[in-house]
């Protein structure tokens, strides 16, 4: 009897069928022979792994998106049949967002669609990173791993914050001697978005004493600064309202404000002033000495010790 045996390694993924003839032939003369045809079709072994399509992928999605918005699709293919090529995706890791807790994300296990578990927000997470593993249903099973890296894109969804320590309004403090063109730096406005998003311009209104300037930082970031347009004058008011307004340059643009008060400090820049410029009076000269003869009045428009009046 005769074997038919493999001359090389067989890959049922090169050729999953051989076919073979053979020959039988005796030694008489004229010789006989006949022949078999043999099919031999290849068993499927689990020796492949899953390959993806890609070694590592990016994914982009926009802040304030919608839980379960889809975010990709990965795919990976087994050249083994039947179970030992039927695919499966599973999370390897590292999906966590930037407070460490619930993961950003998960994978369908046939599709491999990747769907955002919770709305991301680009001011606390900018970019994340996550392994998606493909595993085959061999026994034993053989896998690999993709990369998926996820940026979060900006969406103009806060306004500029002027950053005042305190709520309300903010007050600042100026000598009505002051001279004009003197400045006080004002406080900077944060917006925690990017790009055209951020903070782009300052406005000043509300008092033609004042103006408005704005200075570059060391980091490029813009300094506003309060300019005294006009002399103060403490007797013709007191204190001024004003409202700083930092805006962004989205679209639509978002504004913050902060409104200031001025108040003007008093400086020794008026004397008393009488109520006559001259008084006259008549006096008997029979007048009993002590007698009143005239009360004079003198007023000055400045306050506290610079407005008490001594005669």
């Amino acid at each position: 009897s005769y074997k038919v045996v493999t001359a090389s390694a067989l890959d049922r993924e090169q050729a999953s069928e051989h076919r073979v003839t053979v020959v039988a032939r005796d030694r008489g003369r004229p010789a006989l022979w006949s022949r078999a045809e043999l099919a031999l079709e290849v068993s499927d072994v689990n020796d492949n792994a899953p390959v993806f399509e890609e070694a590592a992928y990016s994914a982009y999605v926009a802040e304030n998106n919608a839980a379960g918005a889809l975010v990709l699709r990965v795919q990976a293919r087994d050249a083994d049949a039947g179970a030992n090529g039927r695919v499966s995706y599973w999370l390897a890791g590292g999906s966590a967002g930037a407070a460490g807790a619930a993961p950003l994300v998960s994978v369908e296990a046939r599709s491999g669609a990747l769907y955002a578990q919770r709305s991301l927000d680009y001011e606390q997470c900018r970019e994340f990173a996550v392994a998606v593993r493909a595993q085959d249903g061999g026994a034993p099973a053989r896998s690999s791993t993709a990369t998926v890296r996820v940026f979060v894109l900006d969406r103009n969804d806060n306004a500029p914050r002027v950053l005042w320590p305190a709520a309300g309004a903010a007050e600042l403090r100026m000598s009505e001697t002051t001279a004009p063109r003197s400045r006080l730096p004002l406080p900077d406005a944060h917006d925690p978005d990017s790009g055209r998003n951020s903070l782009q311009s300052y406005e000043l209104s509300g008092d033609e004493h004042f103006s408005l300037a704005v200075q570059a930082g060391p980091g490029g970031d813009q300094r506003p600064e309060l300019v005294l347009a006009k002399a103060l004058d403490r007797e013709e008011a007191a204190f001024h309202e004003l409202v700083l307004r930092a805006s962004d340059g989205g679209d639509p643009a978002r504004t913050g404000t902060a409104r200031i008060r001025v108040t003007v400090l008093d400086a020794n820049d008026n004397a008393p002033v009488f109520s006559q410029v001259e008084y006259t009076v008549r006096v008997a000269e029979d007048v009993p000495v002590g007698s009143v003869l005239v009360t004079v009045t003198a007023i000055d428009a400045d306050e506290g010790l610079y407005g008490h009046v001594k005669y």
